[in-house]
């Protein structure tokens, strides 16, 4: 039961990656590699807020989001806007690169380099079931990212912006002759993907410590996660990221803890080898109807 919920409370915040990643991916067809970066910042914002200033944890929770939300946005107007045909021109390989350079070094000098203890959810309190203590705090990753999870697929599915988004995922040029500012929606995917990765920030700093460098694994895992459930699948990000955690947290039983991260990209290679669209692009998955489309 322990390493279950820890590897679901860790599976959490990747599938929370891979739905930032994705929301950005669906729309533009481009992969934010500086999005491991905000995740940093969002955490480290709030830290500095609770740290420093005094302020509880929502409202540092809130500054923190605002920040990732202006960071993603800014790093759209500056990192991917001006380059056109992001399908032709992968200028922004370089760009959002250099963007996560410069988050990783302004987060340094600005808060340190030393990790900061991150407080946990109800300071930290456990819960028994079974044999296993769990903290209360790990069973709130994984309740938090279900319901981010059930909010976007509703959005997605039921409103008049949802079904906008849909439009310029599936083609942005007869969206915009179908009078929807593509260019609007993308801004607007990207503050989402900020706002998310804020949170997924403050859920896993109690556990890594909040640092310039705490994302550097966790990063490349979201990414894992997203091309396991398949880029721009929502649902796919979920079973990606969950079942990411799940067996990172039954196989590190097993085998020594400095190779145990490999796992992650060993799975990830072989389902880009031979399910390039992700795990829900399987067969036994489309003949039952359960692939979801991807947004």
């Amino acid at each position: 039961m322990q390493q279950l919920i820890f590897g679901l409370a860790n599976g959490s915040i990747y599938a929370l990656m891979a739905l930032a990643i994705g929301m950005v991916s669906s729309t533009t067809g481009i992969v934010n590699f500086a999005h491991a970066s905000v995740v940093m910042m969002g955490a480290m914002v709030s830290w500095w807020m609770m740290v420093i200033y005094g302020l509880s944890y929502l409202p540092a929770l809130i500054i923190a989001i605002v920040v990732s939300i202006v960071l993603n946005i800014v790093m759209y107007e500056a990192c991917v806007k001006k380059l056109g045909n992001l399908q032709h021109n992968v200028g922004w390989i370089i760009t959002l690169f250099g963007a996560s350079i410069i988050l990783d070094n302004t987060a340094r000098m600005v808060f340190g380099t030393e990790p900061q203890a991150f407080p946990y959810l109800f300071e930290g309190k456990m819960v028994t079931i079974g044999d296993a203590n769990i903290l209360l705090h790990e069973l709130m990753m994984i309740t938090i990212a279900i319901v981010i999870g059930i909010v976007y697929q509703t959005v997605i599915k039921k409103t008049r912006f949802g079904r906008a988004v849909r439009a310029v995922a599936f083609r942005p040029s007869t969206a915009e002759l179908m009078g929807i500012k593509s260019e609007y929606i993308i801004l607007l995917c990207f503050a989402m993907a900020g706002a998310v990765a804020a949170v997924g920030g403050v859920l896993i700093a109690p556990i890594t410590f909040a640092s310039y460098t705490m994302t550097l694994s966790i990063g490349l895992k979201g990414f894992a996660a997203a091309v396991l459930g398949g880029f721009g699948n929502a649902k796919g990000a979920f079973i990606g990221g969950l079942s990411l955690g799940i067996i990172e947290s039954f196989i590190s039983i097993f085998i020594p803890a400095g190779i145990k991260d490999s796992i992650s990209f060993v799975i990830m290679i072989v389902v880009i080898i031979f399910l390039p669209g992700g795990i829900l692009s399987a067969k036994i998955f489309n003949k039952n109807g359960f692939a979801s489309e991807k947004v």
